[in-house]
């Protein structure tokens, strides 16, 4: 159960599914056939077209995946270019040794490798070019997770191809702009931008950018949980890679198709696509989508609870993550095998991996990053009004020297203009000054608020993890699994602690008498004071019980216990704290229930075939023709100080028979705010609902519980903790 809501948690919680770069952004892939190519290069005229041959030999292995055969042509281009310092060539293959060593994972090595491409295209004022390795290391940023640099870098190439009308390099840009927003998890901006770069795929009939569009659209719809669109959109991109023969981009898409059925729950779908792309992926050396593969194979058999299996695989994938130091999988591994340790019970490996999530996750996803974001998407559109700025300034200064010549003043002109020119130089420096002060005082209060939330930061982690150890003490007090399952055939507990830690418990044990008891309470608070208070509420019972049997002897000595207690806080009267609680006492030999209720009321459920039930003061209520309930009323005082301190709890004893549903609960469900009117959902509801779903097994009703409070909730906040607990006889 700990693992299914982990899991639910982390589905909700998916980060960056792995995409695809262009391989050959910026680049026409030769139709010719490895044959030709080679018959070329021995037939070549001069160093300069056999430096081209090389690199048309290094991509045609690229596409084919060959990586280390189109590396051997790509060095040998480099060294001919150095040779005959032909720095157009050399520019060229460092440029794509990049873009292949970013198919393989090596981003260290492909970004030393455009940062050299783009320093001699500098050189040789070939604005194009520069732009396109721009673009690549933006990329390369991308998949490092520097994603401010790497937005630098994108709205760079955006506006230069814009201005040029380069239609095919825009698509590229704004799918990768667009990748960027869907790790940030804006995926409506996401989806906006993915369908500005399809339609201009689409224009132009670029069957490789419309396969990888589509399967980025796929990815969007997938994290939106629209499972068909995300289906039709992925089989479209992998039509296309089949026809085009991308290895990879079916690889990746394979890994997508399984990740669909992953969601909604068909494993074995789910591991025959994971299988087909890991299968891909091996054969082509990609370390990067093996990281990917793994880790989505791992938490599907986590999800079976297939504990070796699962362990092998997300372990596999920490490797390769690690290896190509992409920290969006190794963010994923930690993630997955946090809940992995949780299920087999190794908490002190569940705790270390979950604060290495937390400290790749916040290395990703910070503050600084989302700020930085919203600069360079700023800085954009500044950047295109200066240019409409600058091309509207032209258009009249056009005018003004049409006017100059008709009139035949050229002397004038050119006074006028040096003059204006020295009144520009003198705005300018009054503004660079200006600017230079602003940009001081900037500075100052960044490094304040930089201090100020390192002190936030490091005092919230302080806090979290104390109330995280917190709660792992409180649970240790709580009903275990292992002593549930001894003594009960078929139960549920629906558990939703308010905070992390919570004033709600259930707690059960074996009296002297040999018979089960089963305690439902609502402590008074919740959060962390709550806890605390529980744990004393559980102490007590547990002292109540070395000398009594029966509830409401337990509840009357555990009441005694928590007053005696709190006189001690300090106050005139001492503490008025308690709890509200369900003792329940179980005879399963001799089918007798004993109950003693503060507060909370207890619910038994019969099929109207099994007849009516005789108990104290009631019998069986009709509800309808299927089922009947008997509500135990509760005794109107508290666990604790309270003006009937001195009133016994009342024993309720009732004859059960086999199949009989026993309910205990809380008060946080039928308290909860929410619906359309904001309104409580009031425990009339809770029972009619109880009843309707009392037929089904007990994973259901539980299911389903969950799944309407959840949806009663809505967008409102949890008021209390919650607790119900379902047991069939």
């Amino acid at each position: 159960m700990f693992v299914l809501l982990v899991l639910n948690a982390y589905k909700t919680m998916l980060k960056k599914i792995i995409y695809i770069l262009l391989l050959l952004t910026g680049h026409n892939i030769s139709g010719q056939n490895i044959d030709s190519l080679i018959n070329e290069l021995k037939t070549a005229k001069d160093d300069t077209s056999k430096v081209n041959t090389f690199l048309e030999l290094g991509k045609t292995y690229a596409m084919w995946g060959s990586y280390d055969t189109s590396k051997n042509y790509i060095n040998n281009a480099i060294l001919l270019s150095t040779n005959i310092s032909y720095k157009r060539g050399l520019a060229k293959s460092y440029n794509f040794l990049g873009l292949v060593l970013c198919e393989i994972g090596d981003f260290e090595g492909a970004r030393g490798n455009f940062e050299l491409a783009i320093q001699i295209r500098k050189k040789i004022n070939n604005k194009s070019d520069v732009i396109a390795s721009i673009m690549n290391l933006g990329m390369v940023y991308d998949f490092q997770g520097n994603f401010s640099k790497a937005l630098e870098n994108y709205f760079i190439a955006l506006n230069y191809y814009e201005n040029n009308g380069d239609k095919n390099s825009c698509a590229n840009t704004l799918n990768n702009i667009a990748l960027v927003y869907f790790t940030q998890e804006d995926f409506k901006k996401s989806l906006e931008t993915h369908l500005r770069a399809n339609e201009l795929y689409f224009k132009l009939k670029d069957k490789e950018g419309l396969s990888q569009s589509y399967n980025n659209i796929g990815n969007v719809f997938l994290m939106m949980n629209k499972y068909n669109d995300a289906l039709v959109n992925y089989q479209k991109s992998l039509s296309l890679k089949e026809e085009l023969k991308n290895f990879r981009g079916i690889a990746i898409t394979y890994d997508n198709l399984g990740s669909v059925y992953k969601q909604i729950k068909n494993f074995e779908l789910a591991l025959k696509y994971y299988f087909l792309s890991l299968n891909l992926f091996e054969k082509i050396g990609d370390e990067v989508g093996l990281a990917g593969i793994y880790n989505h194979i791992g938490i599907v058999y986590l999800y079976q609870a297939k504990i070796a299996e699962s362990d092998k695989f997300l372990n596999k994938a920490l490797h390769f993550a690690s290896k190509t130091g992409s920290v969006e999988h190794i963010k994923l591994s930690y993630e997955a095998l946090t809940s992995l340790d949780s299920l087999r019970g190794n908490y002190k490996g569940a705790y270390f991996n979950h604060f290495k999530y937390i400290e790749y996750r916040d290395s990703i996803f910070n503050q600084e990053n989302t700020k930085k974001i919203v600069q360079q998407q700023m800085q954009y559109e500044f950047d295109k009004k200066t240019i409409a700025d600058s091309v509207k300034v032209a258009e009249e200064k056009k005018v003004v020297f049409a006017q100059l010549k008709q009139e035949k003043t050229q002397r004038f002109a050119l006074y006028g203009g040096l003059v204006l020119v020295g009144l520009f130089g003198v705005f300018m420096f009054n503004r660079f000054r200006v600017t230079q002060k602003q940009k001081h005082i900037i500075e100052l209060k960044e490094k304040e608020t930089l201090a100020q939330k390192h002190i936030i930061e490091e005092k919230h982690k302080e806090i979290t993890d104390s109330i995280n150890y917190a709660e792992r003490i409180q649970k240790s007090f709580l009903a275990t699994t292992e002593q549930l399952n001894q003594n009960l055939k078929e139960f549920f507990i629906l558990f939703k602690p308010k905070d992390v830690v919570s004033g709600d418990f259930y707690w059960s044990a074996t009296l002297n008498n040999e018979l089960y008891a089963l305690a439902t309470a609502d402590s008074t608070g919740h959060g962390v004071p709550g806890a605390i208070m529980s744990l004393l509420n559980i102490t007590s019972l547990e002292k109540a019980i070395e000398t009594e049997t029966t509830p409401d002897k337990i509840l009357n000595l555990t009441r005694k216990t928590i007053i005696e207690r709190l006189k001690k806080d300090g106050s005139p009267e001492g503490g008025k704290d308690g709890m509200d609680c369900s003792l329940l006492v179980f005879d399963f030999k001799n089918l007798k229930l004993q109950i003693a209720a503060a507060n909370n009321p207890v619910w038994i459920v019969r099929s109207s075939v099994a007849g009516a039930l005789e108990a104290n003061d009631n019998t069986f209520k009709n509800f309808n023709s299927t089922f009947s309930i008997y509500e135990v009323k509760p005794d109107k005082m508290p666990v604790g100080k309270h003006d009937k301190q001195d009133v016994p709890f009342t024993l309720h004893e009732i004859d059960i028979q086999k199949g009989d549903l026993v309910y205990t609960l809380t008060d946080g469900f039928p308290d909860q705010f929410g619906g359309e009117k904001g309104k409580k959902y009031m425990i009339k509801n809770l029972r009619e609902l109880i009843i309707s779903i009392a037929h089904l097994p007990m994973h259901e009703q539980k299911q389903i519980l969950e799944q309407t409070f959840n949806n009663w909730k809505g967008t409102n906040e949890q008021v209390d903790d919650v607790t119900v607990v379902g047991i069939k006889i």
